[in-house]
């Protein structure tokens, strides 16, 4: 069984103070040995008489306080040695015990259990410091004093390592603190201003505890680089290098921390005003972004609260522009004129926010600062830790379980001029009762924002560079990537297919193999629509997309099957109507379109070229598109890389990638792991998240 660090505090020590005082080679130049009295080896000049022996006996007589202080020396110096084997099993059990802690801990952390995290670290200062008393035998002076001395240095080592995990246990108690001033967070929400809850109840520990957990990282830090790995016992190198190569992580996350302070702070309106157009993308209608925003809120904070929420229909809004606007090719069969509501065309996230804002301004609303995503699942998930909402005006209880398609039946419903009358009423209830929220029940909400960011179930876009730059280093952009290896994104936008998405399960397999130096790919899309029989009648309409697969710039299209072309025609003749408007970015991107093989449209976006196409499925029915292409051989190498990017909002059943055998093709190595088949290696995931595929190819 490997030995713990801690076990530095061993019979290294023991072995060390015993070779100090009895093998080392500067003992004889340091101290007498204990045998220098014996009879056998009396010194011949204190053994003979005369030749001035008085004085050799005065001499002798005033070496008698450094012989008996030498005496004592040894003595203790034995003591001690005896007293380490018998401390040594305290001193590691502590050890451990401190470890052990600090592990759970971090595990309570990344669950942003605050409350356990801070009780562990706790134990583990505790138990580092129980440790640290056992080593200090004879008081931390001398125990510090003699650990300086050659050839103890395993007690130094130990010391330090002991010191090191005090720091790094006050590091994690302080950023649990930090962590913990979040739970306040709620009080911010209060845009009646009925809670106590103030900026700096919030901003203000947590900035303190971010920084006290920097100077103990880097306390720790210095204390860690002053041991050669060679000081450390064999047995525990590994782990003290392990320990010493995280640390550096450990740094930039705090530091992370203090940028996400500084984010959160001028987010929140603490300099200025700030506004902000909240699109609520329901992904039971995808689009490109997410989903279809039926309903929108602006929401405006100022001096670190909210100051004001509202919510509406985005129809109305829409309905304030007077330009005729060309839409896209795609939509020309089911909307006149472009709007808000369909602003959001871009597989890229920061073109379609910047063209939702464009339009936002021209249906007469005062400028934002910004504009947030968020998917339904994320109001299931905040019901899911909250509790259930009553509306009694509607005769209705909103759960996590019925409240996407409870909203939905009220809003299809149309029993009122404004059927979106309820979304409206429902999002100050929702913000009431996050600003209401507990503290144990914030953690779990906190750590449900932060996976809908992941997953870009909530993405932002901020006109501010420095909010904008947080976001992108933290991969909340939403942008599409631009990596220098293989790219897949599959995007559907449902386009007069109702709410069909949310019963309609979607899977993906892409079979590759080498040829030429290039990469062949074979992408098969399935979907199979579930509805047909549900209470809901907007789960039982077919399911009508226009898709596009974006690929790396130059990919060539060999082929396509099982792709619907159908004869939509635009509800108006737009080359007739002269006060028709084209929008220039839009005309940018459909002066790209091209005619490719079985009727599909070929087409550059955000550096990628795409292929586009229409599917339709039937309810109680599966449909499949297949198509092959070529991706040039500048984005294949021996150490493979293929970035899967996932639409926001689309939830794939699974998705399989293979890599066939073909022509003496292995896969040596791949992250994640791919399994080996007798023909291909596979993986298979169902892409919560963007993931990046990477092999090493041999032939």
């Amino acid at each position: 069984m490997p030995r713990r660090l801690t076990d530095v505090v061993s019979d290294d020590i023991v072995r060390e103070l015993k070779g100090a005082l009895l093998t080392s080679e500067d003992a004889p130049a340091r101290m007498v040995p204990v045998d220098a009295f014996s009879r056998s080896r009396r010194s011949p000049v204190v053994s003979l008489p005369g030749h001035n022996s008085g004085g050799q006996w005065k001499a002798v007589l005033s070496l008698a306080p450094w012989f008996l202080g030498a005496g004592v020396v040894i003595v203790g110096l034995l003591y001690i040695s005896q007293y380490g084997m018998s401390v040594k099993g305290r001193v590691v059990q502590q050890g451990s015990a401190a470890i052990g802690y600090l592990v759970s801990a971090k595990d309570s952390m990344e669950r942003l259990d605050v409350e356990r995290a801070h009780d562990d670290l706790q134990r583990a200062r505790d138990a580092f410091d129980g440790a640290g008393q056992e080593l200090d035998i004879l008081g931390p002076a001398f125990t510090g004093f003699l650990a300086r001395v050659p050839g103890f240095s395993s007690l130094r080592v130990g010391q330090d390592l002991l010191n090191a995990g005090r720091l790094l246990s006050d590091a994690g108690i302080a950023l649990s603190d930090a962590l913990g001033a979040m739970s306040n967070t709620g009080g911010l929400l209060d845009e009646k201003g009925t809670g106590r809850t103030t900026f700096g109840e919030v901003f203000l520990p947590l900035q303190e505890g971010l920084a006290r957990a920097r100077d103990d990282i880097d306390r720790a830090q210095q204390l860690l680089a002053g041991i050669d790995d060679a000081e450390v016992p064999e047995g525990q190198r590994e782990q003290f290098t392990a320990l010493k190569d995280r640390l550096p992580a450990l740094r930039a996350l705090v530091d992370r921390g203090a940028a996400a302070t500084v984010f959160l702070s001028r987010l929140t309106g603490t300099d200025r005003p700030q506004r902000y157009l909240v699109l609520f993308s329901n992904s039971s209608e995808l689009r490109p972004t997410g989903g279809f925003p039926g309903s929108y809120g602006i929401l405006t904070f100022e001096n670190g609260k909210v100051k004001d929420f509202r919510a509406d229909d985005v129809y109305n809004p829409d309905g304030q522009i007077k330009d005729l606007i060309v839409p896209p090719l795609q939509l020309q069969h089911i909307t006149p004129s472009w709007g808000m509501r369909d602003a959001g065309w871009w597989a890229d996230w920061p073109t379609s926010a910047k063209k939702t804002m464009a339009y936002w301004e021209r249906g007469g609303g005062a400028a934002v600062d910004g504009v947030l995503s968020i998917k339904p699942d994320v109001l299931a998930g905040i019901l899911a830790i909250t509790g259930p909402i009553s509306m009694p005006a509607y005769d209705l209880v909103l759960t996590a379980e019925n409240a996407l398609p409870m909203l939905q039946l009220e809003v299809e419903s149309k029993k009122t001029a404004q059927p979106k009358q309820i979304i409206v009423d429902l999002a100050p209830l929702i913000l009431d009762r996050l600003a209401r929220a507990p503290a144990a029940q914030w953690g779990k909400i906190l750590v449900l924002f932060k996976e809908a960011l992941d997953a870009r179930d909530v993405m932002m876009y901020f006109d501010n560079d420095a909010l904008e730059k947080f976001v992108v280093a933290e991969g909340w952009d939403g942008s599409v990537r631009d990596t220098g290896g293989d790219y897949l994104m599959v995007n559907i936008a449902n386009v007069k297919g109702a709410k069909s998405d949310a019963v309609t399960n979607t899977s993906a397999k892409l079979e590759s193999w080498l040829e030429d130096g290039a990469m062949v790919h074979r992408l098969t899309l399935t979907r199979r629509h579930n509805g047909g029989a549900s209470d809901y009648g907007f789960y039982n309409k077919p399911n009508h997309s226009w898709v596009r697969v974006l690929v790396p710039s130059g990919a060539v299209l060999r082929g396509i099957t099982g792709n619907e072309q159908p004869a939509y025609r635009p509800l108006l003749n737009y080359a007739t109507e002269k006060t028709a408007l084209r929008d220039g970015d839009l005309q940018k991107l459909e002066d790209t379109y091209r005619e490719g093989a079985g009727g599909a449209t070929l087409f550059e976006e955000s550096g990628k070229t795409g292929f586009g196409f229409w599917m339709s499925v039937d309810p109680g029915t599966t449909g499949s598109v297949q198509l092959e292409y070529v991706v040039p051989a500048k984005f294949v190498s021996s150490d493979y890389t293929l970035y899967l990017q996932r639409q926001p909002g689309l939830d794939f059943s699974d998705v399989e990638v293979t890599i066939q055998k073909t022509g003496g093709v292995s896969v040596k190595h791949a992250e994640p792991a791919m399994i080996e088949w007798p023909d291909s290696w596979r993986l298979h995931t169902t892409l919560p998240r963007d993931l990046t595929l990477s092999a090493k190819i041999a032939r």
